[in-house]
């Protein structure tokens, strides 16, 4: 189970606008999941990356913009 606190820190960067190369390359592999389905109440969450706007994980129910940002690691983005 994933903390508070790292929600609570994804989420801080999502509304901060931060993106960095690795949530990128997250973000590539997460919209292509077979995990990722779309959430209508996630989708006014405005977010650079579009590739996952609206998209949720079927497996945790994260929002994919916020999961790709956590510290905690989806097994799909091992390398």
């Amino acid at each position: 189970m994933i903390k508070p606190k790292v929600i609570a820190k994804a989420w801080i960067s999502v509304f901060k606008g931060v993106t960095t190369k690795e949530h990128k390359r997250r973000s590539g592999i997460c919209k292509d999941c077979t995990s990722a389905i779309y959430n209508k109440y996630t989708d006014f969450i405005n977010d650079e990356l579009k590739d996952v706007k609206g998209l949720i994980c079927d497996d945790c129910g994260c929002p994919l913009v916020a999961k790709i940002r956590s510290t905690e690691i989806c097994k799909h983005w091992k390398k």
